[in-house]
């Protein structure tokens, strides 16, 4: 049986080959890229008088971003067939890269005979510039933005790009995912008609979701849960506290600065913004989606209509929450999640929430562990 680890480097390796179709090693499953345009541009939010040099696009309109209009996603394809059900994994926040994902995707699709689509969150991983992950271009800017501030102890070239985005303008945290959640239906609406290449007329989706793809799909769930996805299941792995419950300052996520203004404008001025008639995101409060992010921002809004959903859908969601996560707590997810359908694992090495599972030299605990959550996970999707 092929392991994690091994199939991690595999794919690594594949992926940076960069074929439209790859068979992978050990594995009787192919990947396959398929090309996308959203519908929603990002919504403009005038540049800042600070230009970044060479990086102007960071604090930018963001509807200039053409990254992150026209993208690919990559499918893992098992051998055997499309099956009549698809699976779609929603990663975590500030992330540019598919190879962590691979061996996920490609145990699920193995296991399911399904194919599994990756599909990228707005302006993340092929969504972005190449240069916002480019050490050589961002580590010179940390001095004169973030490290000015002392209280930014997490500010790294990692999360810069995502941090100064989110600093500058908050509204951003609620119109990528109102463009992702836009995509995915239409992603989605594409599958069911028959109108993707990959899937016949009927295909059923279910979630596999992840950190933030987790809040987004608990969002999707809530919205749209009793009508185009009203036969979806949701595993959410690391994932499902509302946002006052979570923790987003790491140094592959955000700096204490951003997400400090994140909570401030979340949990004290969005709901008076979108109350504004002037304001153009008032346009989107009725919406079922806006609704049910709100009813996500904080455990305490909505709470009747939130929980009594989730509750008429609970034998539809399931969640794997790890002991030591500090970014998304099992508490802060067993204060909205039906606690019946909540596991807590620990596993016997270092780990975070960023990287659940790290390649270290003792590999065989690492690759049980693994096997363990996507077993479970496989079980529940079935």
């Amino acid at each position: 049986m092929i392991h994690y680890t091994e199939t991690y480097f595999a794919l690594k390796s594949l992926l940076k080959a960069g074929n439209q179709v790859q068979h992978i090693p050990g594995s009787d499953a192919c990947f396959q890229s398929f090309e996308f345009t959203s519908d929603t541009p990002g919504n403009v939010f005038p540049a800042t008088r600070t230009e970044l040099k060479g990086l102007s696009n960071i604090n930018s309109d963001d509807s200039l971003i053409a990254e992150n209009v026209r993208f690919t996603y990559p499918v893992i394809i098992p051998a055997s067939g499309k099956g009549n059900r698809a699976i779609i994994l929603l990663h975590g926040l500030n992330e540019r890269s598919w190879v962590k994902y691979y061996p996920w995707a490609e145990r699920l699709a193995r296991e399911l005979r399904r194919p599994v689509i990756l599909f990228p969150i707005s302006f993340h991983m092929n969504r972005s510039p190449a240069e916002w992950s480019n050490p050589r271009l961002m580590s010179p800017l940390l001095p004169s933005t973030r490290l000015r501030n002392r209280q930014n102890r997490s500010s790294t070239f990692v999360n810069l790009a995502l941090s100064l985005r989110l600093s500058q303008q908050p509204l951003r945290f609620f119109t990528s995912g109102r463009q992702s959640a836009l995509d995915l239906e239409k992603l989605i609406s594409s599958i069911q008609s028959g109108n993707h290449p990959l899937f016949a007329k009927g295909t059923g989706i279910d979630f596999f979701a992840y950190s933030i793809g987790a809040f987004l799909a608990q969002i999707m769930m809530l919205a749209y849960g009793e009508t185009f996805l009203n036969d979806t299941r949701l595993m959410m792995f690391c994932g499902g506290a509302p946002f006052n419950r979570m923790n987003g300052v790491s140094k592959l996520i955000m700096d204490e600065e951003a997400f400090s203004r994140l909570r401030f404008f979340y949990l004290r001025q969005f709901e008076k913004e979108l109350s504004k008639t002037d304001n153009p995101f008032s346009l989107f409060r009725e919406s079922p989606a806006t609704k049910a992010f709100n009813a996500m921002v904080d455990s305490r809004r909505l709470r009747e209509w939130r929980n009594h959903r989730f509750e008429k859908m609970r034998k539809r969601i399931s969640t794997i929450a790890l002991k030591k996560d500090e970014v998304i707590p099992p508490s802060g997810i067993s204060e909205i999640m039906n606690t019946e359908n909540l596991r807590t694992m620990d596993f016997p090495f270092e780990y975070t929430h960023e990287n659940p599972f790290p390649l270290i030299p003792a590999s065989e605990k690492v690759d049980q562990c693994f096997e363990k959550v996507f077993a479970e996970a496989a079980a529940f999707l079935r």
